[in-house]
């Protein structure tokens, strides 16, 4: 039973960055899990919301089934699951069997933000945004998963440093080693399967896009069509776009527009007229006045 447990080891503070020559594992874990977990917890929350009332769900036959998502999704879960391991083993055979408040708190810090990017992930595989259709995962994910590469990547300040694992002199170096290269392998697999989103859908026919009984259409790469082809299927594309269906202040501002449109059109028809009566009167005038001077003349 652990009593009067402290939130950093004995004799080091939360804010004691330097420690031994090295950098203090209570300050890393700590602000890393927070800024991670803080990030995709309130941007993550965010375009949740965005999706759940702008997003429209992609039939099941069109996402994309990819074994390298499979693999995304597991190597998501796995990095909490070691962080579980990393603490009971802590708690048990590694140093010394003490446990410190930095400890749980990365631990469920860790347990709440990488399944929540998970969640994220599958709202992005199976719902679209009415934008212009992207090829990959969303910033949030992007920067999500750069910002837990650059957090596993900041233990190699301390290669030569007593106070962390990497002298190998102990079996509890060993096995702390062992965890960190399962772990920082499972962060970069991550990172790089989140560039190259193996479960976004692409290349999508809005068309059908929530349309569960037909499939893609194929596509006819041939570059000689007529624009008039497939001219009402564009146009009923389109049409939600050009014309708001809920907001009447919307659809009064297009209204005047074409009227604007209409008029210039028209405006543009009597130019030419306009002009020509000018020069017809320039023309009389011009005769008048040659006239008159040859009268004067003559007189």
């Amino acid at each position: 039973m652990v009593t009067n447990m402290t939130y950093c080891p004995p004799g080091v503070h939360i804010w004691d960055v330097w420690v031994n020559h090295g950098t203090s594992q209570c300050f890393v874990e700590t602000v890393s899990s927070s800024v991670i977990a803080g990030f995709i917890l309130i941007f993550g929350t965010v375009q949740l919301c965005m999706y759940r009332k702008y997003g429209t769900e992609i039939a099941p036959n069109h996402l994309v089934k990819s074994k390298l998502y499979h693999l995304q999704v597991f190597v998501t879960l796995l990095v909490p699951l070691v962080e579980v391991a990393r603490f009971a083993l802590r708690a048990t055979i590694l140093d010394d069997e003490q446990v410190f408040g930095f400890m749980i708190v990365s631990l469920v810090l860790n347990l709440l933000a990488y399944p929540f990017s998970l969640l994220v992930v599958r709202v992005e595989r199976r719902f679209l945004l009415p934008s212009v259709p992207t090829k990959g995962h969303g910033i949030v994910l992007l920067l999500f998963w750069t910002l837990v590469f650059i957090s596993e990547n900041l233990a190699f300040f301390n290669l030569d440093k007593k106070q962390w694992w990497f002298q190998l002199k102990t079996t509890s170096d060993q096995i702390e080693m062992g965890l960190f290269v399962l772990r920082y392998i499972s962060c970069l697999l991550m990172f790089l399967l989140g560039l190259k989103a193996p479960g976004i859908t692409q290349n999508i026919n809005y068309f059908t896009l929530n349309d569960s009984t037909r499939n893609l259409p194929p596509q006819d790469r041939s570059d000689n069509h007529s624009t008039w082809r497939n001219f009402w299927k564009k146009v009923r594309i389109l049409a939600p776009f050009l014309w708001p269906k809920k907001d009447v202040l919307l659809q009064f501002r297009v209204v005047i527009c074409f009227m604007l449109l209409a008029a210039g059109r028209v405006i543009n028809l009597y130019v030419p007229i306009y002009n020509g009566k000018i020069g017809e009167s320039l023309e009389i005038q011009c005769e008048v006045m040659c006239t008159t001077v040859k009268f004067q003349w003559t007189v």
